[in-house]
C-alpha cells in the first residue's frame, strides 16, 4: 500500500512539473498609457487597480506557475474588458461618467480591489483617505456629464 502512495505522489509531481512546460501567454496590453490626472490618484491606481485594469500589469513570479497562470491571465482579461485605465483618455465623456459611477460603487461597497487580490497584495487595500480621494476625482466626471 505504501508503494502505491509513493508512486502516486511521484506521478502527480511529474504531471505538475510537465504542466509547467505549457506556455501560458499573459494577455498583453495594446498600449502602456497611464491615466492623465494628479499624482495622488495615479498612485492609488498603481497600487490597487492597474494590475487588473490597465496595460501596465506587474506580473508576479507566481503568475508563471501553472495553474495559477491560467487563473491570473483570465482575471486580467476580465478586468480589462470591464475597465482599462490605459484607454481612459480615449473614452467619451458620457462613458467616463458611467464608468466613474460604477467604479465609485464598487470601491464604496468594498468589492474593489477584490479580497483575493488584497490577500496576495496587502498594500493594495484602500484606506478611507484613498477612497475619499478617488470619490472626489470620480465625481468630477459625473459633474461634467
Amino acid at each position: 500500500m505504501r508503494k502505491i502512495w509513493i508512486r502516486l505522489g511521484i506521478g502527480l509531481l511529474v504531471i505538475f512539473l510537465a504542466l509547467q512546460l505549457i506556455p501560458v501567454q499573459p494577455p498583453l496590453g495594446k498600449n502602456a498609457n497611464e491615466i492623465k490626472t494628479e499624482e495622488r490618484v495615479k498612485k492609488i491606481f498603481r497600487k490597487s487597480c492597474y494590475d487588473c485594469h490597465s496595460d501596465l500589469v506587474q506580473w508576479p513570479w507566481y503568475s508563471k506557475v501553472f495553474p495559477v497562470s491560467l487563473y491570473i491571465s483570465h482575471h486580467v482579461e476580465e478586468g480589462r474588458e470591464e475597465l482599462n485605465f490605459s484607454e481612459w483618455e480615449s473614452l467619451k465623456p458620457e462613458k467616463k461618467a458611467d464608468l466613474a459611477e460604477e467604479i465609485l460603487e464598487e470601491v464604496e461597497e468594498g468589492h474593489m480591489p477584490p479580497k483575493d487580490y488584497i490577500f496576495l497584495h496587502s498594500n493594495s487595500k484602500l484606506d478611507q483617505e484613498e477612497i475619499e480621494i478617488l470619490k472626489d476625482w470620480l465625481q468630477t466626471f459625473a459633474e461634467n456629464q
